[in-house]
This record gives C-alpha cells, structure tokens and sequence, in this order.
C-alpha cells in the first residue's frame, strides 16, 4: 500500500479540488489500482466543523469509513455464486435457475402469479424481473423494526412494469429479496457470510454490514464520515449533514460501510480473481442489455449489466463498473481487468458520484495511456451536462402551476372544489404492507410527517379538482421525488375511503393505495 503521491499528482490534485468545489462535495477518498500497487488519497473534509465536538473541521483520510451505497451488489452477487458452489456438496443444491419462490415462497409474491414462479436469483440480480424501482418505499416505509423478510413482503403490492425478461428495470428490492433468500438458504445472516467467505480472506478487515457495526468500535465509529447534501438558500448555500442511517433491510442491496482500502484489496481481485472468487469469473459476463441514458452512464449507443457491475467499452477497453448514491454518500468503483487497473472513489455528498464520473475517466485516459480523442471527449462533456442539469434541478422545485399542467393537462378552469372540508380528509391510512400515513391539516393544506421513515421527508398535498391533489415529498424544502398525483375516493355514504400515490411511473400508471381508518 502507497501514498497517491505517485499516481496522484498536481494536476490530478487541482482537478480534484476543482470537482469538490462544482459538486458540493466536502471531501473524497480515491484509490488507484495498478497491478500490485494500491495507490490512496484523501481530499477535503469528513466533517465540517459546525458538526464535530471541537468545531474544527476533520480532515479527510484514506480509512474513512463511507457507507458504500449500491456498490454493495457486487459482494451481494459474489456470495450468490459461492453459496451455489457450496450447494453443489449437498442433498439441496442451487443454481443460477433456481427460483426465489423456491427458496422463501412464503415472503415473495409479486403482482403476477407467472413473475413470481419464474424469478430466478440470476434474474434479481441482474434487473430483468420487471419490476421497476419503486424507491417511494425509501420515502414511506418507517425506519424502526424494518425487516429484510418484510421488506420482500412490500413487493407484493409493487405494479410491475413489464413482464419478466423483456426489459431492464433496476431494482433494490430484488437485490434485498436476494439476500433474503441467501439468509434462509445458508442458515447465516449476509453479513456474516460476505465476513467470512470475501472480507476476511481478502484482508478486508475494516468493512461492515451496517453503520451500527462500525459504530460498536469507538476507533472506527470515530473514522465514520459524515454524510451531506448541499440545499441552496437565498444568499448561497448550505451543507446539511444526513444521519448515520442503519437500515438494516436494505440489506444487499446497500448496506455495506467501508473505505477506499478495503475497497482496492476487493478490486485487486476483482482484476485477478486468484482468491475467493477463483472460478466465478461468470460474476462479469453481461446478462441485460439496456438503452437508458442515466446520469453516470458512459457514452454509447447501449449497455449491458452483468451480476452487481455495469459492463461498458471504455475507448476500446471492457470496463466493469458500479456507483452508489443514498442522502450524504456517493461512491464509484471500477476495474479493467485487461490492464489490471482499477479504481475506487468515496464522498460524503450524494452528488460525489458525479465528481467521481470525471476523476475516474481522467484517470483512465491517464493510466490506460489512451490518446487525445476529440470526438469522445465531446461525448463525455454531454453526459456531464447532463449531469449538471439533473443536479441542478434538485435546487429548482417544480412550480405548483407547472406540476398540475404536467400531472393533469385536462383540469377544468375553474377547477371543481373538493367535495368535502380538508378537514375531512385528514385521518390514518393504511397500506397493506403495515405502515401508515397520517393526514393532518395545516396551513390550510393537507401534510403528513414522514420523520420517522428510511428517507425523513414531508409530504405535502396541493389541490388540483375535485377530488385530485399535487402531491409533493420534500426533504429539507426540496423535491424528493418528482410531483405526482393523488386521488381520494369517497364510498357510497359520501365519506373519505381511500388515497392513492401515483408513485412510480414505469408502473403502468398504477397507483399505491392507502385504506382510511377509522372512517
């Protein structure tokens, strides 16, 4: 292990800086991998010093721990393909083909009856089942006593968007009900078994499940980074430090916490697959082909997804790839096997993904030793506005009067008033996955308090017509979601029964429903 003096020089460093300053980020963790050598350098801030004990900013080093976001798939899929191994030794063994209904049939039902027979783990864990992201669950699922086994359980009240194997459609869920079924499967819970079988014969020792594992430790509870999201005010701007979540139901989906170290031990056999993944180099063979033009994509006229890692042509090179985003952290790991470099970055902002888009393709042009190409660069800076823009809208809430035009371009004028006082709207209501939402009134519009969820928001309601409203989720005054509609349903005695939350698009326009209680 070496400093980054070497592999990071001024001009790496200046666009280091330049990067933090246009992204918000506080501070970065980069390790280089070249062959044998790992290179490591941190930049900026852990913390800021409005948030330490002593008030004085804490510098940012290269075992900061970061919760590792969505890159925790890899290690989700890793030790899928050692436990189909293992099983080959036993009177039950498993494949790639084996169903998830098989092995936790009385936790995953989907919407579709054929879906949910015929969901393999090879088809979780590469996003091609059909269901959609349905991240509203992060906005709206309580934070206390969730469970990995019921989290599976919400996904039966999830609209698919497509059938099974037509489509590319990216999925948390399906990585978690993965991880459920391992659990159930192996006797041991995923943590445990990613310790045993990948961290630790890798010298992976300062990795964890969980923010409450590396908060058992007063040394590495002290190392945790703390998170940020920059929210614009009228003058500037301003860091808001995130919570240290432990959502433990998020199970392989993200849960990991670690840091750019351990992070270059696990790519270093990622390149060369000589330890505990000796034999399942089919980790990286692509399963999905997709067309989506994401904000962290390379440019190209496709891509393809293999089990937890991005598969792209980087300038003639197979790069394999994954980013992590969740409120406070953001993260970007990669590998070209056929160089032996690789790369890892972590930063305490959502938005450090992005920083990290263009630090790890300079240093890929660097170390790939590739030449000048306009053309490609010019690809590059388009996905980079790109980015820009979508950054940028997170400062720039929709305005009221566009969100109705967009959500409902038929509202009458006058709209119609809502059939009942607001008063009368207010109340509990129930989702079949056993969490609520409570309507109060205030400031004569109808909220809810959502503190106490994965994601703390508020959701707030605007009136469209009738019985249609605007609905908005919102975190710290910005738009956690895009707007969406909302309808309320009156039963036949004329009183509020029910409310719907158009809260995800690919689902065919279907809407999450709540039952009122106590009408």
């Amino acid at each position: 292990m070496s400093s980054g003096e070497s592999a990071f020089d001024q001009e790496f460093d200046e666009l280091v800086k330049a990067e933090l300053e246009k992204w918000k980020v506080p501070g970065l963790s980069i390790a280089l991998v070249q062959g044998s050598q790992i290179h490591a350098k941190a930049y900026g801030f852990a913390a800021l010093a409005k948030d330490t004990e002593n008030q004085e900013s804490r510098q940012m080093k290269t075992d900061a721990l970061f919760a590792a976001c969505s890159t925790t798939k890899a290690f989700t899929a890793a030790a899928t393909s050692i436990a189909i191994r293992d099983s080959h030794a036993t009177k039950h063994p498993i494949h790639w083909d084996t169903s998830l209904a098989s092995l936790i049939p009385e936790d995953f039902v989907l919407t579709d009856d054929y879906v949910t027979q015929n969901v393999t783990l090879e088809d979780a864990l590469s996003h091609r089942t059909g269901i959609p992201e349905h991240n509203w669950t992060l906005a709206l699922l309580p934070s206390e006593g969730a469970k990995v086994s019921s989290t599976v359980r919400m996904m039966r009240h999830m609209p698919l968007a497509t059938t099974l194997r037509s489509k590319y459609h990216y999925s948390n869920h399906m990585y978690i009900a993965v991880s459920h079924a391992l659990e159930r499967y192996t006797g041991t819970p995923l943590g445990d078994f990613m310790k045993n079988r990948i961290w630790a014969p890798l010298g992976m020792n300062d990795t964890y499940f969980g923010a409450a594992e590396a908060k058992k430790d007063k040394e590495s509870a002290a190392r945790l980074v703390q998170g940020y999201d920059w929210v614009r005010t009228e003058d500037s701007g301003d860091f808001i430090p995130r919570p240290k979540n432990d959502w433990s139901a998020n199970s392989g989906a993200g849960a990991m916490y670690s840091n750019v170290l351990d992070y270059a031990r696990w790519v270093k056999e990622l390149i060369n697959m000589e330890g505990p993944l000796k034999g399942h180099e089919s980790l990286i063979d692509p399963r999905t082909i997709h067309f989506e033009k994401g904000d962290v994509n390379l440019p190209g006229p496709f891509h393809a997804y293999a089990l937890g890692w991005f598969v792209d042509n980087y300038r003639g090179h197979h790069l394999y790839s994954h980013s992590g985003g969740w409120p406070g952290y953001g993260s970007c790991v990669g590998f070209v096997p056929s160089k032996k470099i690789g790369f890892v970055i972590m930063g305490n902002s959502s938005s450090a993904r992005y920083a990290a888009f263009r630090l790890f393709t300079f240093l890929l042009d660097r170390h790939l030793q590739l030449p000048t190409d306009p053309v490609y660069e010019g690809q590059i800076a388009n996905v980079i506005s790109r980015q820009e823009k979508e950054w940028g809208a997170r400062f720039t809430n929709e305005k009221p009067e566009i969100s109705k035009e967009r959500l409902f371009p038929r509202l009458p004028d006058p709209p119609i008033p809502h059939t009942l006082p607001l008063s009368k709207y207010a109340g509990t209501y129930h989702h079949p996955g056993e969490f609520d939402i409570v309507l109060k009134v205030e400031s004569g519009c109808l909220a809810a308090d959502l503190q106490d969820r994965v994601i703390p928001c508020e959701l707030s309601l605007a009136h469209a017509s009738g019985e249609f409203f605007v609905g908005t989720i919102q975190r710290t005054g910005l738009n956690l979601l895009p707007p969406f509609s909302i309808e309320f349903r009156l039963n036949e005695a004329g009183l509020v029964a029910k409310i719907g939350l158009l809260l995800e698009l690919d689902a065919k326009g279907e809407k999450v429903w709540f039952d009122r209680l106590e009408l």
